[in-house]
């Protein structure tokens, strides 16, 4: 099957795919596969493994995307528990293979392979991967923003940031950096509350209930002990959002489901790792933030089409040159 051929299939699954991959066109997708898999030393993979872990279906819609404008054949293994309403648009089902296990068969023929989890899941199955082969890697990774204008557009933004796939995305806000934290909370307070009443974040399970239980317990006694180094605002009788500011500027993980660190602004930003993109209101380039993506405030669940993923070109990383 021709370039042109499997583009048509992929416009014509647009209307599933644009949700998760950002908006395709045939230039942008021409114009990708020439740049990054086209000339006389390149060779194409046959067959694409892709590990997808996550509780959204994003990154899945997003590495198949790239196995199917390659050409592949495109071994999907889905999570176990997860992603159980995915389906792979009718147009692209004779380039993919789903499966819940990973069939022993795989690997073995696999030409390049893609995996998303954890740091010990990449390990995991880099141990397994033929050395021959392209292995890319999309291990944990959390997103930030730093609001230098804290007024109420910017919390509604924010609130938009950390509550669309309920922080389960690999650039769902986490922590956001401000000269005043505590100050924001308010208005952040406000934004989460109307965010909330337009789209409910659903039920928890009783052990991502209780993780935001206790977090928010941990931080009314830390409170207690000194309150000027931390703060508290959280939805009245559920765990639907929560905001917590702690005087300290370190990054950590939280609870997730809709629960965000405000943090004063460290001295120098390159010492955090595994980040997976920054918000910026109000935005401008900045080229000495250490992450492959800063986009503006109120759009991290809208990254670019064929968008270097983890500073990794989608295409060029899975394919082979020969000379």
């Amino acid at each position: 099957m021709t370039l042109s051929e499997r583009i048509d299939l992929i416009l014509a699954s647009r209307e599933q795919l644009e949700p998760f991959t950002g908006n395709l066109t045939r230039k942008l997708l021409e114009e990708t596969f020439l740049r990054e898999a086209s000339g006389t030393t390149v060779r194409l993979p046959k067959n694409i493994v892709h590990i997808v872990s996550g509780n959204t279906p994003h990154a899945a819609f997003q590495t198949l995307l790239n196995g199917v404008l390659l050409g592949a054949q495109n071994l999907l293994k889905l999570p176990s528990q997860a992603l159980l309403d995915f389906e792979v648009p009718n147009p692209l089902q004779p380039f993919v293979e789903v499966s819940r296990e990973l069939p022993d068969h795989w690997i073995p023929q696999a030409d390049a392979m893609v995996v998303f989890g954890s740091d010990n899941t990449i390990r995991h199955f880099q141990n397994l991967c033929p050395l021959e082969i392209p292995f890319v890697g999309h291990g944990h990774r959390v997103g930030i923003a730093i609001i230098d204008e804290p007024t109420p557009k910017a919390a509604q933004l924010a609130a938009r940031d950390i509550g669309l796939v309920n922080q389960s995305g690999c650039l769902s806000l986490q922590t956001i950096y401000l000269k005043d934290p505590c100050a924001f909370g308010t208005l952040l307070a406000e934004a989460m509350t109307n965010f909330e009443k337009q789209d409910p974040r659903g039920p928890l399970s009783l052990s991502e209930a209780g993780a935001i239980t206790n977090l928010r317990e941990e931080t009314r006694y830390l409170m207690a002990q000194d309150p000027k180094s931390h703060a508290l605002w959280h939805s009245p009788g559920s765990t639907a959002w929560t905001i917590i500011f702690e005087n300290d500027s370190r990054l950590a993980l939280s609870p997730g489901n809709r629960t965000i660190f405000l943090r004063p602004m460290p001295d120098d930003f390159s010492k955090f790792s595994h980040l997976s993109g920054i918000a910026l209101h109000p935005y401008e380039e900045r080229l000495n933030l250490p992450s492959p993506r800063i986009f503006p405030l109120g759009e991290a669940q809208s990254p670019p089409a064929l968008w270097p993923h983890d500073g990794i070109l989608p295409l060029a990383s899975l394919v082979r040159h020969h000379a």
